[in-house]
């Protein structure tokens, strides 16, 4: 009997441990239009980088704040690396211009 618990606890831990499956949530790719940092799901005072995912298209992305003063205008060359953006505050506005797909990291 002690065998057969024996085998049992092991066959089940092998079965439990061997069936993981691993998941990656996809990036959200933004296009043009107007934004605010809940829309993007970003954190306040957190420095994001942002990639331009379109081959061909080159954008723009303009930051501007509540009193309606532009923070940062970034152009964004196509097939962009990575660009680092300056750490954001909670009443930022965000315009995506052109025909381009960013996400934010």
């Amino acid at each position: 009997m002690k065998k057969f618990i024996y085998i049992l606890s092991i066959s089940l831990l092998l079965f439990f441990t061997f069936n993981t499956v691993t998941t990656v949530a996809q990036p959200k790719m933004y296009s043009q239009g107007f934004y605010n940092m809940k829309d993007l799901n970003l954190s306040e005072n957190v420095s994001y980088k942002v990639q331009n995912n379109q081959p061909y298209v080159e954008g723009i992305l303009i930051i501007i704040d509540a009193d309606k003063k532009i923070q940062q205008l970034i152009r964004i060359p196509a097939n962009a690396t990575q660009i680092p953006l300056a750490p954001l505050k909670y009443d930022y506005r965000f315009i995506i211009y052109n025909n381009v797909l960013l996400t934010f990291s």
